[in-house]
């Protein structure tokens, strides 16, 4: 549509792309790609292609459909219903038992996590979805948050952001309603799948199990979510305090 609006206009004014781009101050190969779809409009063409058509702020509206859209292609199908309902939970609880969750990563442990087999591109604009996800701890008043991680998880860090990544972890534990507990590598779980469990104050919980290649499902069949919820409390009964969890964090973050 922003394309269509873009050369409808452009082409009716008697405009070719040489004398438009000199319009907007940029360059008609750039008009040249976006028209031809090579390269996705930017915020700034749409606000200088409002004010030199007058179009009342028709293209930024349409450049805001355009990332909207583009952010829900990038969510795999099956995550996305877990994406869209976590800024309306209560509590969420995690258990993670080979990565730390999206929701405590730094910048650079989900750049490292989506560096594999993905285009630098996709890379960067997953990031920026992951980091704006986190908005939700970052709130006034966050959701009751619950994480349970392997010991493993958080000493398999990278050298060079386990530091950062672990600061972040610590951090997150100061706040009263989040809470993160490392399950100790002697513990007897064998649970090898991911899960979470969102509860809300008007609707009925539900839970989300990760899958293979993005083939995550989300659960809202009351007996199932029920037993994960289950199962999530026998795992927290093998984790380490939060107490002890911190101490054994700062102990890594320090190792050599």
């Amino acid at each position: 549509m922003f394309v269509n609006e873009l050369r409808a206009r452009r082409e009716s004014s008697g405009l070719s792309r040489n004398r438009l781009a000199a319009a907007l101050g940029c360059t008609p190969q750039w008009i040249a790609k976006v028209e031809t779809f090579e390269k996705p409009p930017s915020e700034g063409l749409a606000d200088d292609l409002d004010t030199y058509f007058q179009a009342g702020g028709m293209f930024r509206r349409m450049w805001e459909k355009h990332v909207e859209a583009r952010k829900r292609g990038l969510i795999p199908n099956g995550f996305r219903p877990l994406a869209e309902a976590e800024p309306e939970a209560a509590q969420i609880s995690i258990y993670e038992p080979l990565l730390l969750t999206g929701l405590l990563q730094t910048e650079e442990y989900a750049r490292f996590v989506f560096g594999a087999g993905m285009r630098a591109g996709n890379v960067d604009e997953l990031v920026a979805i992951r980091m704006e996800r986190q908005s939700i701890l970052r709130r006034a008043d966050p959701p009751w948050l619950f994480v349970l991680i392997r010991e493993a998880v958080v000493r398999d860090l990278k050298t060079e952001f386990r530091s950062e990544q672990c600061k972040r972890l610590l951090e997150v534990m100061e706040h009263p309603k989040l809470s993160i507990q490392l399950i100790p590598a002697d513990a007897a779980v064998f649970q090898p799948c991911g899960f979470q469990l969102l509860s809300f104050k008007q609707a009925p919980d539900v839970a989300y199990v990760d899958g293979v290649i993005h083939h995550g499902q989300v659960l809202t069949n009351p007996p199932d979510v029920q037993e994960l919820a289950i199962l999530f409390n026998v795992i927290q009964t093998a984790a380490l305090s939060a107490k002890e969890s911190g101490n054994l964090i700062r102990s890594i973050m320090e190792s050599p």
